[in-house]
């Protein structure tokens, strides 16, 4: 049984079938850079997946000279490293992408948009509509939380895909490296020539073929099986019970607080962490800078004893404004009497308990938000003031 790609044309007179050759890219007098790269540039979507190019030959590094061939951002907001080869990746193409992969782990938000600004010639607002646009949100938050290599060669190495899918495996629900494989045919009948795109590795569609219950613990411990990408998961769960609690939460905060008080953004779904999901509401004043101060709620689902309950840890990350500031700000929550969480993340949290996604539930989780935003935010405004008054 051939595990190649096959191509055959059909008469659809006699219904008879013809096999088409396969050729080499090289044959063709076909090159990386001046054909292959172009046309996965213009058609992004020819490796599987829904990219976003930001950057074409970039070499934007400040220690290297080194070029990478195409740089995108993918439907979950990480940057994405494409390598290609023509007929063959050589033995460490992999290895040349993950140096690349490492270089852009700290790339902001601002840079990644000026890279698209460069690589399009847009303004910086257009730009940044279409990061937005295509991450299907309103914030940046996500934007390179990760990093992912896609291979994309006509034949792959044993020593690539060998290294592929042991990366891969080391990091259960996350595929690192995507190998597609692009298969060149040339129909001699009528001097057509076809590429045909093929991802071999992570095998895909594996999640199409299991059965399991379908409850939320379920979803949650399937985002750790090998081979279930992230952005199925998330487009599955986009308006799910999860969000529509947690919107209406959100609601009932904002239409509680004046105007000055009130977040003016918010997410649009909840996000998933690696066994719980999130929404965050957050301001966006241009005088706070680097300076950013968001709202969030954490949801995990508990077992309690033969029924289901939730835990929601609520609080507030007060992102660059130093953990001496999230202490001060401590002692004016402690009329409350909860036990706080400082977590790694510089986040406040504290913790609300229910059994239901009911009314009763959604006025308590809004009840502790509202209070946090009435203490916090002017707190916040004072902190940062401060600091751009030292800065200035």
């Amino acid at each position: 049984m051939s595990a190649e790609p096959q191509l055959f044309r059909i008469n659809p007179e006699n219904r008879e079938s013809e096999k088409i050759a396969e050729v080499e890219f090289a044959s063709l007098g076909f090159q990386e850079r001046r054909d292959i790269q172009e046309w996965v540039a213009a058609n992004p979507g020819s490796l599987g997946e829904n990219l976003l190019i930001i950057g074409k030959e970039f070499s934007g590094f400040d220690r290297t000279d080194e070029r990478l061939d195409l740089l995108a951002v993918d439907a979950d907001g990480k940057l994405v490293v494409i390598e290609l080869k023509r007929d063959d990746s050589g033995a460490d193409a992999h290895w040349q992408a993950i140096k690349y992969a490492s270089y852009l782990q700290r790339a902001s938000a601002d840079d990644i948009i000026r890279m698209l600004t460069e690589h399009t010639g847009d303004s910086e607002e257009e730009a940044t509509n279409s990061l937005l646009q295509h991450l299907n949100t309103d914030d940046f938050n996500a934007l390179n939380n990760d990093q992912r290599i896609i291979l994309a060669s006509h034949r792959f190495a044993p020593e690539v895909t060998s290294a592929a899918l042991w990366l891969n495996e080391k990091v259960p629900g996350e595929d690192l490296i995507t190998c597609v494989q692009l298969t060149p045919y040339r129909d001699v009948r009528s001097d057509s020539l076809y590429v045909q795109s093929n991802t071999i590795i992570p095998v895909p569609g594996m999640d199409e073929y299991i059965i399991g219950l379908g409850d939320f613990s379920n979803e949650i411990r399937s985002m750790t099986t090998k081979g279930v990408k992230l952005s199925q998961t998330i487009a599955r769960n986009k308006n799910d019970k999860i969000p529509v609690f947690l919107r209406e939460v959100s609601n009932r905060v904002r239409s509680s607080l004046p105007d000055d008080l009130r977040p003016n953004r918010k997410s649009k779904w909840a996000g998933m962490g690696r066994n719980f999901r999130y929404y965050k509401m957050w301001y966006s004043q241009p005088n706070w800078g680097v300076h950013r101060l968001c709202y969030l709620i954490n949801l995990y689902q508990e077992q309690l004893g033969e029924s289901t309950g939730w835990r929601a840890n609520l609080g507030f990350r007060f992102r660059d404004g130093g953990i001496e500031n999230l202490e001060s700000i401590l002692t004016d929550l402690q009329v409350y009497g909860d036990q706080w969480l400082n977590d790694p993340w510089d986040e406040l949290l504290v913790t609300r308990r229910g059994s239901a996604l009911d009314e009763p539930y959604a006025d308590t989780l809004a009840e502790t938000l509202r209070h946090f935003i009435e203490v916090v935010t002017p707190r916040i405004d004072e902190i940062v003031d401060a600091v751009n008054q030292q800065e200035a």
